[in-house]
């Protein structure tokens, strides 16, 4: 899955157009607030009618696979022969992975808005001299992020169970069907080791 460079470009973007902003009158919060609603709202449209990639191919076959929002297979571009019930899911998975996808979006837009606001309070912090206050309030924010991972974490089965029905119904979706029990329990350790 492309979680984590999606999060990359999303931050990118975010601070690319806070750079290039023009000046109308907006504060340099508010220019970068809706910069970072923008991409969010875009970032979710693609996600949610763009084809979805399946990554992590095994090293059997490096052919390029998508879901089209209507349950095609496409591999390598050209569409899968596929039965009615297939096509049923193909749609299912592509809803789940667009789920995953989409609070993989939130989890890093979230980061970037607690990065704004731990330069924020630390700067308060060095000036005011109530940098214990400071790290309680950025801890409050990193929780509630922790929540959002939990959230994608608890996904990551029924992705899982989707994955193993369409790899068992159509054989050319198999090289796709790569996450193991061990990606769901690294995704919850992982939001383990940050509490």
């Amino acid at each position: 899955m492309k979680l984590r460079l999606s999060s990359a470009l999303l931050l990118s973007l975010l601070l690319l157009a806070a750079c290039n902003k023009q000046d109308t009158g907006k504060t340099d919060k508010q220019e970068v607030s809706n910069s970072a609603s923008g991409i969010m709202a875009k970032a979710t449209e693609e996600i949610r009618t763009g084809n979805m990639s399946l990554g992590n191919m095994s090293s059997k076959s490096k052919a390029k696979g998508e879901i089209t929002p209507e349950g095609d297979l496409l591999i390598n571009g050209k569409p899968v022969t596929i039965t009615a019930e297939q096509r049923q899911l193909l749609i299912k998975h592509r809803e789940l992975l667009v789920n995953v996808a989409i609070s993989g979006v939130e989890i890093g837009m979230q980061g970037v808005d607690l990065a704004k606001k731990a330069v924020g309070e630390s700067i308060k912090g060095i000036f005011s001299g109530e940098s214990d206050q400071v790290e309680k309030k950025i801890e409050a924010e990193a929780k509630k992020i922790e929540v959002t991972a939990d959230l994608l974490c608890e996904q990551l089965p029924l992705l899982m169970q989707s994955q193993q029905q369409l790899a068992e119904s159509l054989p050319e979706f198999k090289p796709y069907a790569t996450m193991t029990a061990d990606d769901i329990n690294e995704c919850h350790g992982k939001v383990v080791e940050r509490k």
